[in-house]
């Protein structure tokens, strides 16, 4: 690999973002759910993922990006269209997206949102990312002016803190399972400090900023030696369950988003230097060392992962030993391989991570 700075890396994974976004956008104008390498047809259509392009775009407009490779306000308009197919999670993304222009469409997201929002029984189910996003849409919401958001965002912290918080700090899947919640995996926890981060940014918990640094410092702990955020976690013992699959957009957009809405409300360059600590990774210093964004293709590898049959092996070997009572013992199965398929939400979330924040590049992991 070569050695290229920080900077260089972030200002690299941002021009092939721009660039290559617009090989992920369907006739429709929303974006795909995969493409797998090598091949020409786009596989799928995902709103979910729409939003997230969405949200990367919006950033980079108020960062002065003016090379757009697509409208913020149309692709709005793409994704208010088939609102009706909008998982409560998807909501969240959407009252964010909303709340960067006129808020608008709030009010009747938040109509969509009323029943699930009061109900833990029907909050319980959902996975930990979208609880993150529910409750960062409606911070958003709430910063931008939204009063009507109040509400729903208390009845959410309280199931957010009293249910998903285990007594380490980490955050379960979720709420309903016995055993899977106990598993937490990347995504869970990084919106969890990302939606942390946003109640204390706009002064809505007092406890929040707290507890935001408390979950950070076990990820920045648990990070591998070659800067790989891992994917599995045990959280009622804040150990790795199980590294693979190590996911790209994890290293170079994910945790940098985390780790920087922390940065933004602390002031502390800890969790800026942690959030540049793995984006080598993604650029050849893994450990098949292979630079999984090829530019030529446009194309951004998902992730290095076990090869089956080995994968399920080792997952259910490792979970299941942190089910039981009994310390994992050496359950490390098999060779890896890279996941060769792209999906456009990586590149969006790329440009939420970094446009407007060149100057975070520029510490001592550089």
């Amino acid at each position: 690999m070569t050695n290229i700075s920080t900077t260089e890396t972030v200002t690299r994974n941002m021009a092939f973002a721009l660039e290559h976004l617009p090989r992920m956008r369907l006739p429709s104008g929303l974006y795909c759910f995969d493409w797998a390498y090598g091949e020409t047809v786009l596989r799928g259509e995902s709103v979910r993922y729409s939003l997230m392009v969405l949200l990367g775009l919006q950033r980079a407009a108020a960062a002065g990006i003016d090379t757009l490779p697509d409208d913020p306000e149309s692709l709005w308009r793409r994704c208010l269209s088939n609102k009706g197919q909008l998982t409560p999670g998807d909501i969240g993304l959407a009252i964010w997206a909303d709340s960067r222009r006129d808020g608008s469409a709030t009010p009747g997201l938040l109509e969509q949102l009323k029943r699930i929002a009061s109900d833990d029984a029907a909050l319980a189910p959902l996975a930990g990312m979208e609880i993150g996003w529910l409750i960062i849409g409606l911070a958003e919401a709430i910063g931008a002016g939204v009063a009507a958001a109040e509400a729903p965002i208390l009845r959410l912290v309280t199931h957010f803190r009293k249910q998903r918080r285990s007594p380490t700090g980490l955050y379960y899947h979720d709420a309903a399972s016995s055993l899977r919640r106990k598993l937490p995996n990347f995504a869970t926890e990084i919106y969890s400090l990302m939606a942390l981060a946003a109640l204390a940014r706009h002064g809505l918990d007092d406890e929040a900023k707290a507890e935001a640094e408390r979950l950070a410092a076990h990820l920045v702990r648990l990070q591998l030696p070659d800067g790989g955020w891992p994917w599995l976690f045990d959280a009622g013992r804040a150990t790795v369950v199980e590294r693979y699959e190590i996911y790209s957009v994890h290293q170079d957009a994910m945790a940098p988003m985390g780790l920087l809405a922390l940065a933004d409300v602390t002031g502390d360059a800890l969790w800026r230097d942690a959030a540049t600590a793995g984006l080598a990774w993604s650029r050849g210093a893994n450990e098949l060392g292979v630079n999984l964004f090829d530019d030529a293709s446009g194309f951004a590898h998902r992730s290095i992962r076990r090869r089956a049959p080995w994968n399920r092996l080792t997952l259910f070997a490792a979970s299941a030993a942190a089910l039981g009572a009994k310390r994992r013992v050496g359950v490390d199965l098999g060779g890896v391989e890279v996941n060769a398929t792209c999906r456009p939400y990586h590149l969006g979330w790329i440009l939420e991570a970094w446009a407007g924040r060149e100057e975070y590049t520029t510490s001592s992991a550089s």
